[in-house]
C-alpha cells in the first residue's frame, strides 16, 4: 500500500512538469506565429492579406487567441517599466495595475469596434461587406504596433511605439482591397476613415478609463494619446 502511495506521490510532479511544459510550448508556438506573422505583413505584405483572407478561423478564435495576447503586451510593459523605474521611497500605486487591466481592455474594445466600422462602412468605398474579413483587418493591421509596445518597459522610450502608427495605417491601406475587395483607387480613404475612427474612439475610452484609475495613465495610454494627437495633425 505504501508503495503505491510513493509510486502516485512520484507521478505527480511528473504530471504536473508535463502540463508546465505543455503550456510552455504552447506559449512558444503562439509567439513564433505572431512574430511570423509580423514579418509577412512587414515583407511582403499583399502575399500575408492573401493567405489571411484563406484562413478558416472564427471572431471568437482571433480575439482570444491573437488580439487578446498582443493587446497585452503595451500594458503590462508598461506596468513593470513603471514599477521597474520608479521613485526612490515612493510607494507603490494600487493604481499601476488597475490601469493595465483597463488599458488592455481599451485596446481589445478598439480593435473590436475598428472590424465593426470596416464593414460598416464598405460599401460606401465600393467595399464587399464581410465580417469576418473586417476583424481580420483590425486584428492583424496592428500587429507591429502592438508588439513595439514591448519598448513600454523603459518609460523614456515609449516614443518609439509611435512609430506603429504609420505602419499599422500602410498595412491597413495594403489589405483592404485584399479583404474588403475594395477598389484600389478608395483604398486610402476607406484606410483613413477607419485609422482616424479608431484613434478617436482610443482617445474617448482612454478618457473614459481615467475614471477607474484615478486619472493615472500607463506609458502604453500615453504613447497612444500622444499618437492620435500626432495623427489629428496630420
Amino acid at each position: 500500500m505504501t508503495d503505491h502511495k510513493d509510486e502516485d506521490a512520484a507521478k505527480k510532479p511528473s504530471a504536473a512538469g508535463q502540463a508546465a511544459r505543455a503550456r510552455a510550448a504552447q506559449a512558444r508556438a503562439k509567439a513564433e506565429f505572431i512574430l511570423s506573422r509580423a514579418y509577412g505583413l512587414l515583407r511582403h505584405p499583399k502575399q500575408e492579406w492573401e493567405q489571411i483572407r484563406d484562413e478558416q478561423t472564427n471572431a471568437a478564435a482571433i480575439m482570444a487567441g491573437y488580439v487578446a495576447p498582443l493587446a497585452a503586451i503595451a500594458p503590462i510593459a508598461g506596468m513593470i517599466g513603471q514599477l521597474a523605474f520608479r521613485t526612490p521611497g515612493v510607494p507603490v500605486s494600487s493604481g499601476i495595475l488597475t490601469g493595465a487591466i483597463v488599458s488592455f481592455l481599451v485596446l481589445v474594445a478598439v480593435i473590436f469596434f475598428l472590424g465593426i466600422l470596416t464593414n460598416a462602412v464598405a460599401r460606401h468605398f465600393e467595399a464587399t461587406p464581410d465580417e469576418l474579413a473586417a476583424l481580420k483587418l483590425a486584428a492583424y493591421a496592428p500587429t507591429p504596433a502592438l508588439i513595439l509596445g514591448v519598448v513600454s518597459l523603459v518609460p523614456s522610450l515609449w516614443w518609439i511605439a509611435l512609430l506603429g502608427l504609420p505602419v499599422t495605417a500602410y498595412l491597413i491601406y495594403r489589405g483592404l482591397p485584399v479583404l474588403m475587395k475594395c477598389p484600389e483607387d478608395r483604398a486610402q480613404g476607406y484606410a483613413a476613415t477607419v485609422l482616424a475612427s479608431g484613434l478617436a474612439a482610443l482617445i474617448l475610452l482612454l478618457a473614459l478609463s481615467s475614471c477607474f484609475t484615478g486619472g493615472e495613465r500607463t506609458v502604453a495610454d500615453e504613447a497612444a494619446i500622444e499618437a492620435a494627437k500626432d495623427a489629428a495633425k496630420d
